[in-house]
């Protein structure tokens, strides 16, 4: 998953990978603190996990389009030959349902993409000042 962040000097948006699900998550195996160098001014910051947040996937979107823009003329091409083959009524509804593939498979992609984000954005990670000892 990628997640952003916002530099604090130069308010430009920056970005990494993570394969963490949640921000407690996030926290159990990277800590509290994440420190990011800003490849636009190259200053260092410092982020507490609840300042970083997630985006929707722009190539999940290109992954679901794809499938979707050519899965459908696909269908549309070979469901004639099908049925010339192949007519009857229950043949035409079997061809209907494949019709709905690409767009099943579209829209779950999407909204997958959409959980993973709403996932991690939506919980903060709850932390209690550390006593001095």
């Amino acid at each position: 998953m990628k997640l952003f962040a916002t530099c604090l000097k130069c308010k430009h948006e920056l970005s990494f990978n993570s394969d963490h699900k949640t921000r407690v998550e996030f926290v159990m195996h990277e800590g509290k603190i994440k420190v990011i160098e800003c490849y636009n001014c190259h200053h260092k910051n410092l982020f507490i996990v609840n300042d970083l947040y997630a985006k929707k996937s722009k190539l999940a979107f290109v992954i679901a389009s794809i499938i979707f823009l050519v899965g459908t003329p696909f269908l549309i091409y070979y469901i004639p030959i099908f049925l010339l083959k192949n007519g009857g009524i229950y043949s035409s509804l079997i061809i209907g349902g494949f019709m709905l593939i690409p767009i099943i498979v579209y829209s779950t992609i999407l909204k997958e993409d959409r959980i993973r984000v709403n996932t991690f954005n939506r919980g903060y990670y709850q932390y209690e000042p550390e006593l001095k000892k």
